[in-house]
């Protein structure tokens, strides 16, 4: 679907551009002390939060997994699983072929899916879409498909 594959070559201001504004100051600040590490920041999100409350999913060290599972749900939607059909047809069909309303389509299915927020995990969606760079999605959809093929092989799948 050309819509996915223009948003996943979107520069980095273009895809923050997506996301409200006070999202996107707060994914700045967390790339700038990263150095632009896109997983890293991601993770990041996930654990942020106001002091004294617990962060998403409870533990700091399930953030990787959470982060982990909206890669693969990102990945069924670029890569063409049918659970996300409806969400592609909805983007096609749309008048509205801007990246702010593609971002939210995407957040809010995947959301939905894992049972969080799209709001929430929109910014991350962004991240996760910055850390597939340049790449073409095709090319992204072989590399994670070889990924979880050798992990099933050392039985961490």
């Amino acid at each position: 679907m050309e819509e996915l594959n223009n948003i996943i070559q979107a520069d980095q201001e273009q895809l923050l551009g997506s996301i409200d504004d006070y999202q996107a100051e707060i994914v700045k600040t967390f790339l700038q002390s990263t150095s632009n590490d896109y997983l890293q920041s991601a993770d990041y999100w996930l654990n942020a939060g106001p002091a004294n409350t617990a962060k998403f999913g409870g533990e700091p060290n399930k953030t990787k997994i959470y982060r982990d599972k909206l890669l693969e749900e990102l990945e069924k939607f670029l890569c063409g699983n049918e659970r996300y059909e409806e969400d592609r047809k909805k983007i096609a069909t749309s008048g509205d072929k801007s990246q702010k309303y593609i971002i939210g389509v995407m957040s809010a299915a995947i959301g939905k899916t894992l049972g969080a927020a799209g709001a929430f995990i929109a910014p991350v969606i962004v991240l996760l879409i910055l850390s597939i760079g340049k790449m073409a999605v095709n090319a992204w959809c072989e590399m994670r498909k070889e990924t979880r093929s050798t992990a099933g092989n050392s039985g961490l799948a």
